[in-house]
């Protein structure tokens, strides 16, 4: 028979035994929360959205994009050269104007300071549906009779220098006509204020990633436009970024330095001479091939519009990879314009 001393033992060790695994549990629950908790905070940052910049595809340390856009036709004449301020475009347009010399459309983040742009020239359809992306500002001098009849139904605000909006642009005396048309930041952020132009928005963005390393072996090439203004691409690897010559001399801009493009993108547009200037038609809706070019190397795919915005598909329709940095897009009427070296 157990004696009421040893019952009191027997309870206080059995009390003591569970006060010791109790507090076990509590233990091993709390340190199972917290390893929870930090594995939580790790996917979180490495799941993290990254915002990028809409233009130029930097990484931004918020999604605030509090700028707006601005499209500005440049002169790309032999005379016309160095152009100002196009070294600070986020995206640079090439096509084909009529008499088979090329003519350029800049991109601008309305934040940049340029002090003086241009040459600036006239617009063409195409140019506009290609400002059309990102809505903004247009800026321009005159243009063909179908860009001005078509102009007030694309959905950016438009400055013609010649009008109204002449106040927006001046004459450099010390250059000949057509090719002395230039404006500034200055002028286009008086432009945004007066008409309260509204912040970019796209609703889907080109697709930027980060790029640690090149391949080797990065392809040359040239697109073969005519009368010397074939372009050809070079890949610097000390400079990580493809060199732009045009008419086989360095493209250089008012400040001395090459051209150079962290993506160039090759895309391939339908285009027919529509009247007897030889102005063009280009049908930037429809859809076709690309190719694009920068430290990925090669990719190949296709375009088409979706939401209103040009973007680049491979044959599974995955967006085709980018890297941050200025792109020029190469728009070209034939895949044979597109040569290898």
């Amino acid at each position: 028979m157990i004696s009421h001393q040893s019952k009191i033992y027997i309870a206080i060790t059995v009390i003591f035994m569970a006060v010791i695994l109790l507090g076990l549990g509590i233990f091993n629950y709390l340190s199972s929360k917290t390893s929870q908790s930090s594995e939580n905070v790790d996917d979180n940052i490495e799941q993290g959205e990254v915002f990028r910049h809409a233009l130029n595809g930097s990484v931004l340390e918020t999604q605030d994009q509090d700028f707006f856009a601005i499209s500005i036709m440049f002169d790309n004449a032999y005379d016309a050269r160095p152009q100002y301020g196009l070294n600070k475009a986020d995206i640079v347009y090439e096509a084909l104007a009529e008499g088979n010399i090329t003519r350029l459309m800049g991109v601008f983040d309305s934040r940049q300071s340029i002090n003086k742009i241009g040459p600036v020239r006239s617009a063409r359809p195409y140019f506009m549906d290609w400002a059309n992306d990102y809505k903004g500002v247009y800026m321009h001098v005159g243009g063909s009779p179908k860009a001005l009849n078509n102009i007030d139904s694309y959905n950016f605000h438009e400055v013609d220098q010649i009008g109204a909006g002449e106040i927006y642009f001046w004459r450099d005396s010390n250059l000949d006509a057509p090719h002395n048309v230039f404006t500034s930041s200055a002028n286009w952020l008086r432009v945004g204020e007066i008409n309260d132009v509204p912040d970019i928005n796209l609703e889907k963005n080109w697709n930027f990633i980060e790029a640690s390393s090149s391949p080797d072996g990065l392809l040359d090439f040239s697109i073969d436009f005519v009368l010397g203004y074939n372009v050809d691409w070079k890949y610097n690897d000390k400079l990580n970024t493809y060199l732009r010559w045009q008419g086989d001399d360095k493209f250089i801009y008012n400040t001395g330095e090459q051209a150079r493009a962290a993506n160039v993108i090759v895309q391939v547009v339908g285009a027919k001479t529509i009247d007897d200037k030889l102005r063009r038609n280009m049908d930037t809706q429809v859809g076709g091939q690309v190719f694009v070019f920068n430290k990925f190397g090669q990719q190949e795919g296709t375009w088409e519009i979706r939401n209103g915005r040009t973007r680049f598909f491979d044959e599974n329709k995955n967006a085709l990879e980018l890297v941050a940095g200025q792109t020029w897009v190469q728009v070209v009427p034939s895949e044979e314009y597109l040569k290898f070296e």
